[in-house]
């Protein structure tokens, strides 16, 4: 499988890369800074913008083979990690990236994405216990989550007017929604479905394991 993955250096995306090269697949990996990763066998770097539309056409077309999947494990920056941090990435980072991608992913005939959102958004918010469901949606992690909310409403309008448009062409997209995210170990993922129903108290998973279920996830045809 050949990967073209945006937020490679992050640090879920980074655990991304690490586990689709362990696994021997092709990653073009287009990053802001190419000193922020080490060239190694099986990884191509474009050094770009996910907003530029120029920048995300030649990371699609640095190798002769087209990428298969397309993987956005971007974010929204804070200062801090604390949730009450003020953001220093653009207020739609997420939403244009994605709008350029999928612009792109229609013209070179590319039709798997998957992206990280976030357990809290969209129709999984309800399922957040009450004092985390309020930060998010009442501290500076509220930006962010904005900015998420947007990014699936898109890809879902998207796969539509693919199905419209293209006469029988699809986008076949995953939005992976990760409990908070912590640096433990590698384990299998407990799929909740999209509302994330019975998550619990403070649920939580691990970067690495959501970077091992996504590769995995990544050469499977699915709508969820």
């Amino acid at each position: 499988m050949h990967i073209l993955l945006l937020g490679a250096t992050g640090r879920t995306g980074n655990l991304i890369l690490a586990s689709a090269l362990s696994k021997n697949h092709a990653v073009t990996a287009l990053i802001r800074e190419p000193s922020s990763l080490t060239s190694t066998p099986g990884l191509t770097i474009i050094t770009g913008s996910p907003i530029a539309e120029q920048d995300v056409e030649t990371a699609i077309k640095a190798t002769p083979r087209l990428p298969d999947t397309v993987v956005i494990a971007l974010a929204s920056v804070r200062e801090t990690d604390s949730p009450f941090s003020k953001p220093t990435s653009p207020p739609r980072l997420m939403t244009e990236s994605h709008e350029r991608v999928l612009e792109a992913m229609k013209k070179f005939g590319i039709k798997r994405l998957i992206t990280i959102s976030a357990f809290g958004v969209g129709d999984s918010n309800p399922n957040v216990c009450w004092p985390m469901r309020m930060m998010l949606n009442h501290s500076p992690m509220a930006f962010a989550f904005s900015d998420h909310n947007a990014v699936e409403a898109l890809v879902r309008k998207t796969a539509d007017e693919w199905e419209e448009i293209l006469q029988g062409e699809h986008l076949e997209w995953t939005l992976v929604r990760p409990c908070m995210l912590n640096d433990g170990e590698l384990r299998e993922a407990k799929i909740l479905g999209g509302q994330g129903k019975g998550a619990g108290l403070l649920a939580s998973i691990s970067r690495a394991s959501v970077a091992n279920f996504v590769v995995t996830k990544g050469s499977q045809p699915a709508n969820n």
